[in-house]
């Protein structure tokens, strides 16, 4: 197959900078942006619409979102993360993974497809679920063309911003439209599969006339195919591992209890996810960085996962502090006062954010260094805690059980990844840069605690202040440093061997 000039000049080109602060931070923000435009939307539209549906009609689309996550992984197996990874490495394959991945993705869609369908007609659930799922299912067609792992192999993190608000702005704008009481839920089925072409479109388009890289028709050579798969399948399997661990408690929830607990417990999980998904964004855009510090002194890696572990424990320890306060405020002006009695399993649920942003560190070197299969036996123990936690606490405790069981999984996760990586690579340590953090954090609950009979504003306010004043003293000057390096044109030119 002969490539066309400018496909050829953008496999040969040189790789990047390791460790550059500036286009990290710019790459983060892009992606920070776009994906804080698509989760605002998200958040309005669905707000929307579990005040149209109410607390039953809307746990069952949440049902269905959290058992569709079970076949819609599998259409990726990993094949994204993989396909970024070895293109960052070598740009020169880039457009033969493009073809190779996107035709691979294509064969598991169908695969993925088949067993819904199967499991379908197995489902003693009503006709309208059903058709729900089934709309859902045909939305995995679109799956192989949303090609954001192969912005973010090529660093054009604003692409794959602009490929979030595509998505969620044609699925709001779809909802408003179509969806104006409880019997539409189904609709919601057909909003998902236009939503999923739109973004579709929009990722070939991006990818032939502003990367300049052939349209992305699938190629379906078995023997290499195989190969991709091999290698992907580690992470692929880890990522539905992950996906018990995170949404097997909603799944089960939904099969035992027919009342507004799967609708509360669903939008304590939503708000979650829109929150992690930064999470995800943040190490989305680190991982091309830890992948081309493999050939480097571990020194690197190190200095880099110093200030990435800082910076996480700071944000993440206040986030769940700030959130697990506002619980019942945050839940009722998303939602509305039929949703208020979800806070108690929010309030859980949200110190899952510092444990996931500190563990994603250790998570994303193995897959960087190659140790997919350590993070699969990791990430497959957690899940099979987690599920087991589901069984034992979800039935006497509801939506609070479901939550404790998720937050204790993620820890254990954390435990398993963080040997994982010491045994393997090298010793990224975390707890001297928790000590700050978690003193900090004390001394704001006290503030707040102490303040909060007398006024509620006040007590949030002085326990804000505290925490940002114990930031200042203790890594105000490391992250002073760091915001003048961003700001300063890097110096640091690409290491090749």
């Amino acid at each position: 197959m002969q490539q066309a000039p400018a496909v050829e000049k953008a496999q040969q080109a040189e790789p990047m900078a390791v460790l550059e602060p500036r286009r990290l931070a710019i790459n983060f923000l892009f992606l920070s942006g776009g994906e804080f435009a698509a989760k605002l939307l998200t958040f309005t539209t669905f707000s929307y619409l579990a005040r149209v549906l109410g607390p039953w009609p809307y746990g069952m689309l949440e049902f269905t979102l959290a058992l569709t996550v079970f076949f819609t992984l599998p259409v990726d197996m990993g094949l994204g993360a993989y396909g970024a990874r070895e293109i960052a490495r070598n740009p020169r394959n880039a457009a033969r993974l493009l073809h190779e991945i996107t035709g691979l993705r294509l064969l598991l869609a169908l695969f993925s497809m088949v067993a819904l369908g199967g499991f379908i007609l197995s489902l003693h659930r009503s006709a309208e679920l059903k058709l729900l799922l089934t709309l859902y299912g045909l939305s995995l067609l679109g799956g192989p063309f949303l090609l954001q792992w192969f912005f973010q192999a090529h660093d054009r993190m604003h692409w794959v911003g602009l490929a979030s608000i595509v998505r969620q702005a044609v699925f709001a704008c779809l909802v408003f439209l179509f969806c104006h009481k409880p019997t539409d839920v189904v609709r919601i089925g057909m909003v998902e599969c236009a939503s999923v072409a739109a973004v579709g479109a929009f990722c070939l388009y991006i990818t032939r006339h502003k990367m300049h890289f052939t349209w992305a028709w699938p190629e379906l050579h078995l023997r290499q195919l195989l190969g991709h798969l091999k290698e992907a399948l580690p992470i692929g399997l880890t990522e539905l591992a992950w996906a018990f661990m995170w949404y097997f408690c909603t799944v089960l929830l939904g099969f035992i209890f027919a009342d507004v607990t799967l609708g509360w417990f669903g939008a304590s999980h939503r708000v979650l996810m829109a929150l992690h998904t930064f999470v995800w964004l943040y190490f989305f855009n680190l991982l091309p960085s830890i992948s081309r510090c493999v050939a480097l002194p571990h020194e690197r890696l190190l200095d880099l996962m110093d200030r990435s572990v800082r910076f996480a424990a700071w944000v993440g320890l206040f986030a769940a502090g700030i959130l697990t306060v506002a619980a019942p405020l945050v839940l009722t002006i998303m939602y509305g006062p039929a949703f208020r009695g979800a806070w108690r399993s929010f309030s859980v649920l949200v110190w899952m954010l510092p444990v996931a942003i500190l563990s994603g560190h250790h998570r994303y070197i193995l897959v960087a260094y190659n140790q997919q299969k350590r993070l699969l036996y990791c990430t497959a123990a957690s899940a099979v805690a987690a599920v087991m936690l589901s069984f034992l606490l979800v039935p006497p405790y509801k939506g609070q059980g479901a939550a404790l069981a998720l937050l204790i999984a993620n820890i254990i996760n954390f435990i398993l990844v963080y040997i994982s990586v010491r045994q393997l690579v090298v010793r990224v340590p975390v707890g001297p840069q928790l000590v700050a953090p978690l003193l900090a954090l004390v001394a704001a609950a006290l503030f707040y605690l102490a303040l909060l009979n007398w006024n509620y504003w006040v007590a949030m306010a002085a326990a804000s202040a505290i925490y940002t004043l114990g930031l200042a003293r203790s890594d105000g000057r490391q992250l002073l440093s760091f915001l003048q390096a961003i700001l300063r044109k890097p110096a640091v030119k690409a290491e090749t061997a």
